[in-house]
């Protein structure tokens, strides 16, 4: 049986975010850029990882959601020993408090515009 896809992006029709909202403390922003980078990393070699976004504001609160093929995945990940310390780390250095919320996507839609039409051309 063939799995059906989402739009152009190849992945499946349903899918998870793990959403993860932040408030960052005022230490560590070396340590904490190149522990978030070697996540980041680690996590796109996880079975089951399909993306991720993220966005941080001048207030500190940042938002990351990351998506996955199924709940099993976000265990696994869970539980992966690196990201076990990196999440001791950020409860110790980095935030002041945070919230994951993990959430099944069953739709998704999108707009891109693809044609730039520059000053004096017309499409």
């Amino acid at each position: 049986m063939q799995s059906k896809t989402s739009g152009d992006n190849g992945w499946p029709e349903h899918y998870y975010a793990v959403i993860f909202t932040a408030q960052r403390s005022l230490s560590g922003d070396d340590i904490y850029d190149i522990t978030a980078d070697r996540m980041v990393a680690l996590a796109q070699q996880q079975r089951g990882f399909l993306g991720v976004e993220s966005v941080r504001g001048d207030d500190g609160i940042g938002i990351t959601v990351s998506y996955w093929t199924d709940r099993d995945a976000i265990a696994e990940w869970r539980q992966h020993a690196e990201h076990l310390a990196a999440q001791a780390l950020g409860r110790q250095e980095f935030y002041d408090w945070y919230r994951v919320r993990i959430a099944e996507v069953v739709r998704e839609h999108a707009f891109v515009s693809d044609q730039v039409v520059g000053i004096g051309e017309t499409m």
